[in-house]
């Protein structure tokens, strides 16, 4: 049995060896696998960084584009206001211009048909009283 014993020891002895050895490569390959891990998180942390650096940078833009546009359409709005505002003011003018005028030719004409139909009245009373044979200057 001694033979069996040292054998056994010696298998054991080589066996340690051998997993100290498989261990140590594994410690190895464990080690690498981390640093591999590491640097595929930093990496992906800076590129995190920078594409959130770039999207606020970007969204800025944004913002500051969408609020010139609405700088620009309260501009043109207020320009077209502006701009209806004395269009309209122009045709009241226009119209009040026209409906003067309109005003004062028939007071004119009003006035002419006064005078002619005064004449005319003149006229047929100086006509009847001539018939009646009475005085005409009442008339």
């Amino acid at each position: 049995m001694n033979i069996s014993k040292t054998s056994l020891a010696m298998a054991l002895a080589a066996l340690s060896i051998g997993m100290s050895a498989c261990t140590e490569s594994q410690k190895e390959s464990t080690e690498a696998a981390k640093e591999d891990a590491t640097s595929m998180m930093e990496k992906a942390k800076e590129k995190s960084v920078t594409l959130y650096e770039k999207t606020k940078e970007e969204t800025s833009e944004l913002a500051d584009d969408a609020a010139d546009m609405a700088d620009d359409a309260k501009q043109s709005a207020s320009e077209t206001y502006d701009e209806v505002k004395e269009k309209a003011s122009d045709a009241y003018d226009a119209t009040a211009e026209k409906t003067a005028k309109v005003m004062d030719a028939t007071k004119e004409k009003a006035s002419e048909l006064k005078a002619d139909a005064a004449e005319k009245l003149k006229e047929a009373c100086i006509a009847a009283n001539e018939k009646m044979d009475k005085d005409t200057s009442d008339c």
